[in-house]
């Protein structure tokens, strides 16, 4: 009964509900829309940072606070095979590889650049950055002094395929060491920072360099996003129980872009969704205070009857209640048509910082669709309240005599 009658009540005055079941509507896909869209966003970040970090690194804690003396973080063959039997242990580990990461200096003709170089095992199936090249070939195994460059390090430098550099680095021992390096290929990433200032070359060669049998880092990779913090518990406790002073980093703690737009799509998202939250909520106080308005004799003549003023308040409450609910569904599904027809029409853009131009997109899942369903019902509901209480205080003999 609580509910039929105030669905009957909206089904009277059809114009006045389907305006407010519109507004309600428009607030709720309004909300679900931007929101989708910066959860793709996020998603899409999240896979890059993983593309370029990995899901876990693990290195020396005097590595990751940069507190070390030289090259005093470097790991052992000892300590990586220690870390390694740690690692076959955790089930949600899919790959690792080790990792030495290095400054050095750039000549090219007669211009240098400072580089930041990592010597990985050419081929590896954790961070394989041979599935980025765009031109030439990828690091094999059996290369020595060959090495990957940017696309924009390429073009500043106007160097191809099969062009020599030079790299000039300082041993762990404190001396220079310089060698000739043949690009084998240029790779393309989503950051021209990164593909300007990032070389690659293999780990054997680059321990060569350095004159040393060490790495600085593993690289893990997990078999989902999810399972990130779960596995770096697990992993960190394991390597304190083996006595070994090594941390781990998360692919979003490695990146501190990352943390920040992320911060600033959830600042934006909420005060987009609180500023279309107030407009709903003071447009439909004052469609139902009108509406209310019009009723009172309506009202005076059921208290007449008997009916309590508790009894008024669940009336119109449960009124209110049914648009919010109404509104809202409406204006789901209305995002995600609107969303939909959005993701068929394929518009790009180029993000800061990005030379390759990202397709925009809108998620639409339920995680998406509930917090401006939630939101919009809450408005709803909160805007009745006022209204719903004048019209259940009010006097029988006042009510009536309203014309």
């Amino acid at each position: 009964m609580w509910l039929q009658l105030p669905l009957r009540s909206l089904l009277r005055n059809r114009r006045r509900t389907v305006l407010s079941i519109a507004i309600i509507a428009l607030g709720t896909a309004i909300s679900f829309f931007v929101g989708g869209f910066f959860a793709d966003s996020t998603r899409s970040i999240q896979e890059t940072t993983v593309q370029e970090f990995g899901s876990l690194q693990i290195a020396a804690t005097s590595l990751w606070e940069d507190t070390a003396e030289g090259y005093d973080y470097l790991l052992s063959k000892q300590v990586v095979g220690q870390v390694e039997t740690i690692l076959d242990r955790e089930q949600t580990v899919v790959n690792r590889s080790p990792q030495l990461s290095f400054s050095g200096l750039v000549a090219a003709g007669n211009a240098t650049r400072v580089v930041r170089a990592t010597a990985l095992v050419p081929e590896n199936k954790t961070l394989d950055v041979n599935d980025l090249v765009v031109d030439g070939r990828g690091l094999e195994p059996t290369d020595t002094a060959a090495v990957l460059v940017g696309r924009s390090f390429a073009e500043q430098l106007q160097l191809g395929p099969g062009d020599v550099i030079t790299l000039t680095v300082t041993t762990v021992d404190g001396a220079f060491n310089a060698s000739p390096l043949k690009i084998a290929g240029i790779y393309r990433f989503t950051s021209s920072q990164v593909e300007s200032q990032q070389i690659y070359l293999p780990l054997q060669f680059g321990q060569l360099l350095l004159n040393t049998g060490g790495v600085d880092r593993l690289v893990v990779m997990l078999d989902a996003l999810d399972a990130t913090r779960p596995a770096r518990a697990r992993i960190q406790q394991a390597l304190v129980e083996a006595s070994l002073d090594l941390e781990v980093r998360t692919w979003d703690e490695l990146s501190p872009f990352y943390g920040q737009l992320t911060g600033f799509f959830n600042a934006l998202f909420g005060v987009v969704t609180l500023a279309v939250s107030v407009l709903v909520f003071f447009i439909i106080l004052q469609v139902l205070t009108m509406s209310f308005l019009e009723r009172t004799r309506e009202v005076g003549t059921i208290r007449a009857l008997g009916t309590k003023r508790g009894e008024v308040f669940r009336l119109f409450f449960a009124e209110s209640l049914w648009l919010a609910i109404l509104g809202s569904g409406t204006g789901v599904a209305f995002g995600v048509v609107l969303g939909l027809a959005f993701n068929a029409v394929g518009i790009e853009w180029l993000p800061p910082g990005t030379v390759e131009p990202a397709k925009l997109g809108i998620q639409l899942t339920m995680q998406t669709a509930l917090l401006p369903f939630v939101v919009s019902v809450i408005a709803t509901v909160l805007s009745a309240i006022f209204p719903s209480i004048q019209s259940a205080r009010l006097r029988v003999v006042d009510a009536l005599r309203v014309t």
